[in-house]
């Protein structure tokens, strides 16, 4: 047998390396490759343990209410393993759990109706979901699905509840709920429904005794003891004692949030307002180191205090520009207090802000108001981007907003424009925005718009016999449509006997008589012209131009000479003028 020695493996120098030394190297090399690249890339080791390791360790988690394990876990699983029954089972129950992302939650359910693994919980959930999506019909189907035992829990009575109430069955509704508090008087949860049914009651004993109540649930260390003080918060009628007494069991309670616990302190700072610069600066330190949660409800909280500085102090300009609950009351506390260069430096053009553009556009037109009030072309031109914006967001409230303002600012072309924006043929607004236009087109003078709208009104309410008359006195005064106008006889199928006997509809008929150059018709209508200081401005100036046209030139004169040619229609001082 031949001799085998260590070196006879390695091959001399300048040798030939064998086939199977390349292979054998060559493999080695790509496994230190691929370990250094799965370090490189942050590779997840944690997922080579499996599916079952990371569903039981969320299993874990969640009976500890470790939430961020949970989904720690979770996180952990791959998604080709998403659709096992045991995943699917595992994510309904942390949903349900966790009462979040309910969309997520409604789809987990389906898949697991349609493996039939659904439990009684999850059919309580489904109809849940679909209440709060106001798929009634459905949320009934899923409801007749539950087991009659478990429609007798707490949370199947006021599922039942809440859908009676939906579907309109109110006395319905009513039973069961008595039926819930006695069944379950002891039930915390159910107890604070209670006290709040009794506190809206008509009986002052039952009412005590509520308030009674809530006030032993408010010492509580758990979510109905949160409740309860956040409801006992809402009261306007503490004293200074309870108010303190509500604060010091909000300090002991161990899970309650800062959105729950400030509005008590709004309470004791509206009853001491000599401690309020105290209160604010306890509570700002209390929360300086707050999470980003607790911080927005911090600043939440100052902006409904009016602390709008403190506000800007806590919370950075980055974050205040991205948050469209907290962003809209700093700017509208600024415009409140009068701080306008602050609010124009916050909402100057350019600016990516978490408001509507309208909205923005309003408040720079206040801002540039006040910071520089002969600036007309600069106000002008933000009332127009308001209106503008507005529209094209399809938001009445900022197009109407606007238009006040141009109404205000002696803008009325402005004004006439937005409300002619907002008034839609068939719109319930409708008739509301046509009298508003009226409003600014005879502020601005202008006939032919006038003309139009006194047309517009009268069709829309056909029964309205004043508009009927407007509508003919218009075209007449214009000289429009005078064979057709019906300021005769033909108006009698739209106003009354008494109408048409009215100094308003003789005037029509004189006024119609001159247009037509019909001279008997004039002096016929003028002499049952009864008494012409009922008439208004316009037509007092029309009725004594036709007297002085028709030789009553004392009469006519006596008329005019009190009218205020200002208030005036180019068309009605033509006849003001006969008169003088």
């Amino acid at each position: 047998m031949p001799e085998f020695h260590s070196d006879s493996l390695v091959p001399p120098k300048h040798g030939v390396i064998s086939p199977f030394a390349i292979f054998s190297w060559c493999a080695i090399g790509a496994v230190v490759v691929g370990v250094i690249a799965l370090f490189a890339l942050k590779f997840d080791f944690a997922r080579l343990r499996g599916t079952d390791h990371f569903i039981g360790k969320a299993r874990q988690a969640m009976m500890a209410k470790d939430w961020p394990a949970a989904v720690g876990a979770i996180q952990h699983i791959p998604g080709r393993d998403r659709e096992r029954a045991d995943f699917l089972r595992l994510l309904a129950d942390f949903l349900e759990a966790t009462h979040s992302e309910p969309a997520l939650l409604d789809a987990t359910l389906d898949k697991l109706d349609a493996q039939g693994l659904m439990q009684p919980q999850d059919f309580i959930w489904a109809s849940r979901l679909r209440v709060a999506a106001g798929q009634i019909e459905a949320a009934r189907k899923a409801f007749e699905r539950i087991p009659v035992s478990s429609r007798q829990t707490v949370e199947g009575m006021k599922l039942g509840i809440d859908l009676l109430r939906e579907e309109g069955h109110v006395q319905e509704a009513a039973e069961v709920e008595s039926q819930l508090f006695e069944k379950f008087a002891d039930d915390p949860e159910t107890a604070v429904r209670k006290a709040v049914r009794d506190l809206n009651g008509t009986f002052p004993e039952i009412q005590e005794a509520a308030l009674k109540r809530l006030w032993e649930l408010a010492g509580r260390d758990d979510e109905p003891g949160i409740r309860a003080i956040r409801l006992l918060s809402q009261r306007s009628d503490l004293t200074l004692s309870e108010a303190t007494h509500l604060s010091d069991m909000a300090d002991r309670h161990p899970g309650i949030a800062a959105g729950d616990r400030l509005p008590v302190i709004s309470i004791l700072m509206r009853l001491e307002p000599k401690q309020r610069d105290r209160l604010l600066a306890a509570e700002m330190k209390r929360y300086e180191n707050g999470d980003s949660v607790t911080q927005a409800q911090l600043a939440s909280w100052l902006a409904r205090e009016k602390e709008y500085d403190k506000v800007m102090e806590l919370v950075p300009e980055q974050m205040l520009m991205k948050s469209p609950d907290l962003f809209p009351q700093v700017a509208q506390g600024l415009a409140e207090k009068g701080k306008w260069a602050e609010l124009m430096n916050l909402i100057k053009k350019g600016r990516r802000l978490p408001v509507s553009n309208a909205r923005a556009a309003t408040w720079r037109a206040l801002a540039t108001k006040n910071l520089q009030p002969d600036n007309a072309k600069g106000i002008r031109s933000h009332v127009e981007e308001a209106i503008r914006e507005g529209y094209a967001e399809k938001n009445v409230l900022a197009v109407l907003g606007a238009a006040r303002l141009a109404e205000e600012w002696s803008m009325a072309d402005l004004a006439l424009k937005a409300y002619e924006t907002l008034a839609v043929p068939g719109s319930p607004q409708e008739g509301d925005m046509l009298e508003k236009c009226w409003r600014a087109a005879s502020t601005l003078k202008d006939s032919a718009t006038l003309l139009k709208l006194a047309d517009k009104r009268a069709k829309l309410k056909p029964a309205n016999v004043q508009l009927a008359l407007l509508r003919d006195y218009m075209h007449l005064l214009c000289g429009d449509q005078l064979e057709t106008t019906p300021a005769s006889s033909s108006v009698a199928a739209e106003v009354s006997s008494a109408a048409l006997e009215s100094d308003a509809s003789q005037l029509l008929r004189a006024l119609k008589a001159y247009r037509l150059r019909d001279s008997v018709s004039l002096t016929a209508a003028l002499e049952k012209v009864r008494n012409g200081k009922v008439l208004n401005t316009g037509e007092r100036a029309v009725y004594a131009g036709l007297q002085a046209i028709n030789g009553q030139t004392a009469k006519a004169y006596l008329m005019a000479e009190s009218i205020r040619p200002e208030l005036l229609l180019d068309e009605e001082t033509v006849f003001l003028r006969q008169a003088l």
